[in-house]
């Protein structure tokens, strides 16, 4: 065995198609190091979000080298058939899987040269960065080495013997089979994969060819993806990631076998392969809470604003639950995904049903009381139960998972506002004119006791230790993952820098004191006596709402770096634009009440022509009315004419948009003599219930300024 070891190694030396390649690819990724490391030294301040940002650097060039070693694999162990020395080696007891075997611990110590290259430069990284050795830090970044530069490059030597073993000289399909591993590892399929949607409407075809690619994905952190790798979760590693590595080492060894055993040992290696096929398909259809970052409709930034844009819209503003929740029992297994068993005590026994609102993606298995189970009704988030026949109490069993906040094993984002457990009444979930979640906390403090099983430590606005946690609040956060109290009862990941300090939450206190005094309004929120969790930046990507999120006993916020942008953006949670046409005219206001304004902008060399803004708006409301009833069917019995038409229509209604906002917003906020009380008028209008057209108003108090300037 030996022998045949050191042979095959000297194969690969002498083969100038195998050894020159090798050692330019050493050079490479040498060459790559220097590059990473220049790009941070040059960069850093650029890239200052967050570490990862530069990390994710050193995982892209990884698919190339699996597929060096698919190349490697290959050409190795073909060169048996290409000389006709398998027949040969047959005739000798075990002979080929003997030689299987010194191949494959030869390309295991060629893979091990890069992988420790790879590991050494992560771990020279981890002291070089300034993380304050964070220890699950640096267990990651090893985690990370087994799994990305490891598993995965065995994974390629693993594909390119089996094809060696099966498809024998058949280059051509081969490298042809290469090619398409390599790009399903990549986001080139983003452009095809969205071609059954565009063309036919179809969700479920995109959906099946994301769960195939997923399948086959071996590098999590694919090439050409932009998402963010965001410091809590880190990157992919669930425990699927693991499984599917292992899956694609053991399912090509299981081929490669097939070949060197006859007859009834073949026939067990079959079966174990499609044994172990049946187990890898299976065990990924149940893989739970994942953190998918890509272009499919399943993703965390697409799939909650396409479910609910499906869905007719209903409108629970007046809706009045008619109970409240006294106390809450939470029993949370976190393992794949979240398991919950949480019992309600509610205050008023003698209602004819009971509303809960749950997200949809948790499964309800079961309503019961003291007395047994219940009978109940599930329609999308919500539940309704019927009397409870005295009962005070009420026990939910469920399980389940959301695209955005993810509870697994490797990381808990479960901020208090959001259904993850039952609130009273029916609550929206997303509100599509503001684009993002609505903040659903209770009406009242109710009294928790949380109980969390998981192999993390959670942090919680409840006090509590050992991942047990009581107390009252009117919502309950969890946290966990690369995650720590940072300082005094404020919570972050270690890694990002410009961590979040009481200092910035004094002082943005102050700012929007002095900036409530100067509206003649009373000040809503109270930043200075809560604790302070960051939650991790990926919550602000697909949502308007979640910037800052003030609860009775704590503080969620995407980010803190200083007290003006904490003030801002506290501000912004506090102002409720009535439509999406809305939103960019209440963010040119924000802009003005902080005096952010860049007066070398082009907008600012002269006054705003009142008389033309005002003909502005009214082509702006004529132009949205004139197709305000398209839709779809209409859109497809169009002529080419017609469609040429609604494309000039649309472009000019988009460009008017932004024109009437901007000049709205500098004339009122800015030029107007009154703006200091148009300010007020704004922002009791942004604070308001009212629907009314933000239009409609900005156009009254133009034409009444012009009166009085007539008058």
């Amino acid at each position: 065995m030996r022998k045949l070891y050191k042979a095959s190694l000297s194969v690969f030396l002498r083969s100038k198609n195998l050894s020159l390649p090798y050692f330019v690819l050493l050079a490479s990724i040498v060459a790559y190091f220097g590059f990473c490391l220049i790009n941070y030294l040059q960069y850093r301040d650029i890239f200052s979000v967050d570490i990862f940002s530069n990390a994710t650097l050193w995982v892209r060039p990884c698919i190339f080298v699996i597929a060096f070693f698919i190349y490697c694999g290959y050409e190795l162990a073909v060169g048996m058939y290409d000389n006709n020395m398998a027949e040969y080696l047959k005739t000798y007891q075990q002979g080929l899987l003997k030689a299987y075997a010194a191949i494959i611990l030869c390309l295991l110590t060629i893979v091990a040269i890069p992988s420790i290259m790879f590991f050494s430069f992560i771990l020279f990284m981890y002291y070089y960065f300034d993380v304050q050795y964070y220890l699950p830090f640096l267990l990651h970044l090893m985690k990370l080495s087994i799994l990305y530069f490891g598993l995965s490059f065995l994974i390629g030597i693993m594909l390119g013997t089996a094809m060696a073993a099966k498809l024998k000289t058949k280059r051509l399909a081969v490298y042809s089979l290469t090619v398409i591993f390599m790009l399903l590892n990549t986001t080139f399929t983003d452009v095809p994969f969205r071609m059954p949607y565009l063309l036919f409407n179809s969700y479920l075809t995109e959906r099946m060819l994301y769960y195939f690619k997923h399948f086959l994905t071996v590098v999590p952190q694919q090439l050409g993806s932009h998402s963010a790798i965001y410091p809590l979760y880190g990157f992919p590693m669930e425990p699927i990631r693991w499984i599917l590595a292992g899956f694609w080492v053991l399912f090509p060894l299981t081929l490669i076998l097939t070949e060197c055993f006859n007859r009834k040992t073949k026939k067990a290696l079959i079966a174990t392969g499609c044994l172990i096929v049946l187990l890898g398909v299976g065990l990924f259809s149940v893989r739970g809470s994942t953190l998918l970052m890509d272009m499919r409709v399943d993703s965390f930034a697409f799939a909650d604003p396409i479910y609910y844009m499906d869905r007719p819209r209903e409108d629970y503003s007046k809706y009045e639950a008619g109970f409240m929740i006294e106390e809450y029992e939470m029993d949370l297994t976190i393992s794949n995904e979240l398991h919950a068993e949480v019992e309600v005590t509610i205050d008023d026994h003698d209602l004819d049903s009971y509303d809960f609102t749950l997200y949809h993606g948790y499964i309800l298995t079961s309503v019961r009381t003291e007395d047994g189970e219940i009978p109940f009704t599930r329609e999308g988030d919500y539940i309704r139960v019927g009397r409870l026949n005295g009962a005070d109490r009420l026990i939910f069993k469920y399980y389940g998972k959301s695209p955005k906040y993810y509870a697994n094993r490797q990381a808990i984002a479960l901020p208090g506002y959001f259904a993850y457990y039952p609130k009273a009444g029916r609550l929206k979930i997303w509100d599509q004119d503001r684009y993002g979640y609505v903040i659903n906390t209770s009406p009242n403090e109710s009294k928790y006791s949380v109980n969390v099983r998981s192999n993390l430590k959670v942090f919680c606005n409840l006090p509590g230790s050992n991942n047990s946690f009581r107390g009252k609040s009117n919502g309950v956060s969890l946290f966990a993952g690369m995650y720590d109290e940072v300082a005094e009862n404020i919570y972050a990941e270690p890694m990002r820098r410009n961590l979040p300090k009481r200092e910035y939450i004094r002082e943005a206190e102050e700012i929007l004191t002095d900036l409530f005094s100067r509206l003649e309004r009373k000040k809503p929120v109270v930043l200075t006596d809560k604790q302070f969790f960051q939650v991790p930046g990926s919550f602000a990507l697909n949502s308007n709402t979640e910037d800052v999120v003030v609860m009775s006993d704590h503080i969620t916020a995407t980010c803190c770096n200083n007290g003006p942008q904490l003030a801002e953006i506290t501000m912004r949670s506090i102002l409720k634009p009535k439509s999406v046409h809305c939103l960019s005219f209440m963010t040119d206001y924000v802009k003005y009440l902080f005096s952010r304004q860049d007066e070398t902008e082009p907008l600012f060399q002269s006054a705003v022509d009142l008389n033309l803004l005002l003909k502005e708006i009214d082509e702006l409301r004529f132009l949205a009315e004139k197709y305000s009833d398209m839709n779809r069917e209409k859109y497809l019995n169009m002529n080419a004419q017609e469609r040429k038409a609604l494309y000039t229509h649309e472009r000019r209604k988009s460009d008017l948009d932004t024109i009437v906002n901007e000049k709205a917003a500098k004339y009122l906020f800015y030029e107007s003599p009154r703006k200091e009380e148009n300010l007020r008028i704004f922002f009791d209008y942004f604070t308001s219930e009212s629907q009314g057209d933000y239009l409609e108003l900005v156009e009254n108090i133009i034409r009444e300024e012009l009166e009085d300037d007539r008058g």
